[in-house]
């Protein structure tokens, strides 16, 4: 399918926060009003979906009413963007609610990571549409925003330019928990930059996000074509003990997937995820990857750890692992 791009967003566009998995009244609403705050100094006007704050069990409404919610904002021309109030449980209900033909037809830029992973991947092979597994609403709530996540946004979703390279961060902030303590000062730390696990260039279309989202579509219609591809993939402070990282893992191996694709980038994982010296990540690639040549890196700057990169799925690029640096080769968006 020939992929579609959205239009870039511009200062005075309006953005519409969607919850397609948990609800936005689990967060504290002093966060929630900083965040909205905090996007609307970025120039835009902020506006919230119906069901947003309703809580039906575990999810902000039923699959119709969050499938509904999310087709109004891709179809009402009034709204420019679309960013997910966070992740949290089960996208995997609407995706076959969608109406992938109305979305193509209105391509919209579309932000969201962690369990949103399903509808990234969803709307790249069912729409062909570039979208970004990058900061949500939750990220924009942080009592400290930082410099790098807040410019890479920007870049990736208000200008054009490309090629772009991205590298680490000179700093970071490791609590996935900060949601629920907004008002406590953050420890920022320095970073000690991603890590070559094994050396190599690579280049091919992106593709990923949370590694066990990910594998919920395994045996699924929406399974995405990884022949070729970079792979991308980070895990929450829910994916521990190393156990169940080294699972997925196993499991990415079994459907083949790691004999398809180009080049692995594997986010930071949280401490508290449980990996330690004794039990590391090393270790689990070294299992889970033996056999395969592809190059690797690991410590990358996104998901559950600050800051959270905004990449653009389903875009051409060049992984260096040797040179520690990702290469955009096009843009996600257009004029």
């Amino acid at each position: 399918m020939e992929l579609v791009k959205p239009k870039r967003l511009s200062v005075g566009d309006t953005i519409r926060i969607v919850a397609p998995a948990s609800s936005m009244d689990v967060l504290d609403h002093t966060a929630v009003h900083r965040g909205l705050e905090n996007l609307s100094k970025l120039g835009f006007k902020v506006e919230v979906s119906s069901h947003a704050n309703r809580r039906h069990g575990h999810t902000s409404g039923t699959p119709e009413e969050r499938a509904a919610d999310l087709m109004d904002a891709f179809t009402d021309n009034s709204v420019d963007g679309i960013i997910a109030v966070w992740g949290g449980w089960n996208s995997n209900d609407i995706i076959d609610l969608l109406d992938y033909s109305a979305i193509r037809r209105h391509p919209k830029v579309f932000v969201g990571y962690s369990d949103i992973t399903v509808l990234n991947l969803a709307l790249l092979e069912k729409a062909g549409l570039v979208n970004f597994q990058g900061p949500a609403l939750v990220t924009w709530t942080h009592s400290h925003l930082m410099d790098w996540e807040v410019e890479d946004f920007r870049k990736a979703t208000m200008t054009t330019a490309a090629p772009r390279t991205l590298e680490a961060a000179l700093t970071y902030i490791d609590d996935p928990y900060y949601w629920q303590h907004p008002d406590k000062p953050p420890q920022e730390v320095k970073n000690p930059g991603w890590k070559t696990y094994r050396l190599g260039e690579a280049e091919g279309i992106l593709i990923g996000g949370h590694l066990g989202t990910l594998l919920t579509l395994a045996g699924t219609d929406y399974w995405p074509d990884l022949e070729g591809r970079i792979l991308f993939v980070e895990e929450d402070e829910e994916g521990g003990p190393a156990g169940r990282i080294a699972r997925e893992f196993r499991q990415l191996e079994q459907t083949g997937a790691l004999g398809e694709i180009s080049g692995l980038m594997v986010g930071r994982i949280p401490t508290v995820a449980g990996l330690k010296e004794e039990d590391s990540l090393e270790m689990i690639l070294d299992e889970c990857l033996r056999g395969y040549d592809f190059p690797v890196v690991t410590g990358v700057d996104l998901g559950h750890t600050n800051p959270i990169a905004t990449i653009p799925v389903g875009v051409r690029a060049s992984l260096d692992t040797i040179n520690r640096i990702l290469v955009y080769r096009e843009s996600g968006v257009e004029d």
